[in-house]
């Protein structure tokens, strides 16, 4: 008990009672303040816990392309009514494709647009229409791309090229600097 009662004296009780209601009152503050009680714009993003905002609290209109993941939205997210393009908001034309060597078995091939470029057209084409043959053409899901499948059934097996007429949608008066240029089409060379 001596040993005891050489550390108790008011300075240590008065420092262990302050520690205590420290700790308490942040305590009590944690599960006492509600949604309510924050000032409207005072909380930064960072202090938000990731995927807790729904969707009816985003402001519509208030996220442009460049704050939403690529591929990160379905089709069923995307609301084709408002999805609109002005002829002004084009800003540049380019063309991608992708070649793949088919065989017996379907494949799915697609020409993937730039990030921010949405495709308004495109097509396959086979470098021997007479091995094989394009089943389906048309833009991906998300308008991201151009995708075809097909198959061969040839002694040799021919390539599929397929194409994406892409566009950057900007503001108007912005600019987009981007090299695409149209592709070479498949060279076709008769049997015989």
């Amino acid at each position: 008990m001596a040993r005891l009662a050489k550390f108790i004296s008011f300075s240590n009780v008065v420092a262990c009672l302050a520690l205590f209601i420290a700790l308490g009152g942040s305590v009590y503050a944690a599960g006492k303040i509600s949604g309510k009680q924050i000032k409207k714009s005072s909380l930064p993003g960072n202090r938000i816990k990731p995927k807790t905002i729904p969707a009816n609290r985003v402001k519509p209109g208030s996220l442009t392309g460049r704050q939403v993941k690529s591929n990160s939205l379905t089709g069923a997210q995307i609301d084709e009514k408002t999805l609109t393009v002005s002829a002004a908001a084009l800003a540049h034309v380019q063309y991608e494709s992708t070649t793949f060597e088919l065989s017996w078995k379907p494949a799915s091939v697609t020409a993937n647009c730039p990030a921010g470029s949405y495709a308004i057209g495109g097509g396959a084409t086979l470098s021997d229409p007479e091995d094989g043959v394009v089943n389906f053409s048309g833009p991906s899901p998300l308008r991201t791309g151009w995708t075809a499948t097909g198959h061969g059934w040839g002694e040799a097996d021919p390539t599929m090229t397929v194409t994406a007429v892409c566009v950057a949608v900007e503001q108007p008066g912005s600019s987009v600097h981007s090299g695409g240029s149209a592709p070479k089409p498949p060279m076709y060379v008769p049997a015989g």
